[in-house]
């Protein structure tokens, strides 16, 4: 009896190791979260953040910027604003229109992009490490990264892109990994994740082609091995092409899926809104007209008569007109001062800011440009493409501070964030929180670095997997077309606008996450020889 007490009192190694593992990886996930928190108030994507957060339901807190983060955000807004106390209770419908910030609702709100930041992480690395030791390993390697903290304790659109982003990494990641006797709920999920992609920035609908890019690739890599073995029966035994080829199918039906469902919620809260929907990426497009200030005159002028030759409403031939009359004035590309101007001379009252019609003529601009890209314009954007590659996360997270600080030159602009912590306090506090060592560790890898670091890893894991009979391939096919993707995602965003160093950020980040999955599955050998057993 004394015995069976003893050994009741006494925990048993193998629970212990479980909670150890249970607990470590989320806590050193929560530190560098902590430490912004108590450290460096809350960063703000300058006005498009105000924006998104403040105003009513409409075209730009809908079309404009995509609708998700717009929405989401409002919630712990409003909480926030119950909690403090700052005005009378308001139910959230009208709160959504009428929306008021206090340092309540801002902090919970980057408290909550934090905690769904672990999340995330907890998730993509769960999925693809088993052992203690490697899940600490990646989850330091996360929280080393002051690219996806920075973005969590920021108010904007892009905290809410980095954190769906690594969702659908992992979410991939466990799909995957089951192939090709994959399960609905899989498909289901990463579903759900591609339609929050593409609700929270536009151009991350490109990553829709993840997985049907990641399942051609199989099918081809198992084509070659079959070829170079020539093992027919063993590799008809082992892999079914007509399988392939229908799972090939269902990941394209996938993100097609995620998209039609993204493009109908917009549809339904624009009609909620009284909003007629339409594209805005014209709009977006004149911060792309920047390639014209390098031009020569004639040149300029002869490519503008192209595109006014593809244009057949006759307000978009008098924009160019006045688009080329502004440069020819200007030295230097301003969207705004050109917008004004516009409005001023365009007599037509449907042309106002903003407006439908005024959308249309843009697009019908911008598609001029764009179909086929003149060559000035490829230039451009493969100039900045370039220029982008070299950027380190550095960029990424200054330019979070230098748009928080935006607001000190732009008070009318951001008329409620004057009450806020972050705006109250000295602005010294703000340029010495951008100089902490946290935010500069990686500054001496560039993004090429990061990639010729990757491709390193790459070449090891394909070597050690061969070895291992080639079991994970398909994680290591989708790792490489996540980074591909988040390339071709950054190549895309330099033909639509000007390059700021935001636009680099998910060619950042799947870089990262992939650099992860490869050194998990890298390491995936050395689990205990019990794990392995069970």
């Amino acid at each position: 009896m004394a015995g069976d007490l003893h050994r009741i009192d006494k925990p048993e190694p193998r629970n212990v190791t479980k909670i150890v593992a249970t607990v470590l990886p989320p806590l050193f996930l929560a530190i560098p979260s902590l430490w912004l928190l108590l450290s460096v108030p809350p960063l703000w994507r300058g006005v498009d953040a105000y924006n998104q957060t403040v105003r009513p339901p409409g075209m730009v807190t809908i079309l404009l910027h995509a609708p998700l983060y717009c929405t989401l955000s409002r919630i712990p807004l409003w909480f926030g604003y119950l909690i403090s106390g700052s005005g009378p209770a308001e139910s959230l419908g009208y709160f959504i229109k009428h929306t008021q910030l206090t340092d309540a609702g801002v902090y919970l709100l980057v408290v909550l992009q934090h905690g769904a930041l672990w999340c995330g992480a907890i998730y993509l690395i769960y999925a693809i490490a088993k052992t203690l030791l490697l899940r600490l390993l990646l989850a330091v390697f996360f929280a080393s990264q002051p690219l996806f903290y920075s973005l969590a304790h920021c108010v904007g659109s892009e905290a809410l892109s980095v954190i769906v982003i690594l969702f659908l990494a992992a979410s991939g990641v466990r799909l995957i990994r089951r192939y090709p006797d994959t399960r609905t709920r899989d498909w289901i999920v990463f579903t759900v994740f591609i339609a929050a992609a593409a609700l929270t920035r536009h151009i991350d609908c490109v990553l829709a082609a993840v997985l049907p890019i990641t399942m051609i690739v199989i099918i081809i890599e198992r084509g070659l091995r079959r070829v170079v073995t020539d093992q027919k029966a063993i590799a008809d035994a082992n892999f079914q092409f007509s399988k392939a080829w229908k799972i090939w199918w269902i990941s394209i039906a996938t993100g097609l899926i995620g998209l039609f469902c993204a493009t109908s919620v917009t549809h339904f809260l624009c009609w909620r809104a009284h909003t007629p929907w339409r594209s805005t990426f014209g709009y977006t497009f004149l911060w792309r007209f920047n390639f014209l200030e390098t031009m020569q005159p004639s040149p300029r002028q002869a490519l503008l008569n192209l595109v006014a030759s593809k244009c057949r409403l006759p307000e978009s031939l008098q924009l160019l007109e006045l688009l080329g009359d502004w440069i020819d004035r200007n030295k230097h590309w301003e969207p705004g001062a050109f917008i004004q101007e516009a409005h001023s001379h365009l007599s037509d009252p449907e042309m106002k800011y903003h407006g439908e019609k005024f959308d249309r003529v843009l697009n019908e601009i911008a598609s001029g440009f764009l179909y086929p890209p003149a060559a000035p314009l490829r230039s451009a954007a493969l100039s900045d493409f370039t220029t982008a590659t070299a950027s380190t996360e550095g960029d990424i997270v200054q330019f979070l501070f230098v748009n928080t600080d935006y607001f000190f030159s732009h008070r009318d602009k951001m008329p409620q964030c004057s009450g806020l912590k972050t705006f109250r306090e000295p602005r010294d506090r703000l340029l010495e929180a951008r100089k902490l060592s946290y935010f500069r560790w990686w500054n001496l890898l560039s993004f090429r670095a990061w990639g010729i670091f990757g491709l390193i890893v790459l070449l090891s894991v394909v070597v050690v997997d061969y070895k291992r009979g080639g079991k994970n391939a398909p994680v290591i096919l989708l790792a490489v077309s996540l980074s591909f993707v988040g390339m071709a995602l950054m190549l895309l965003n330099c033909f639509f606008a000007q390059l700021q160093p935001r636009y680099i950020l998910p060619m950042m980040e799947l870089l990262l996450l992939s650099l992860m999955i490869l050194i998990a599955v890298l390491f995936s050998g050395y689990e205990s020889p019990n794990r392995q057993s069970s």
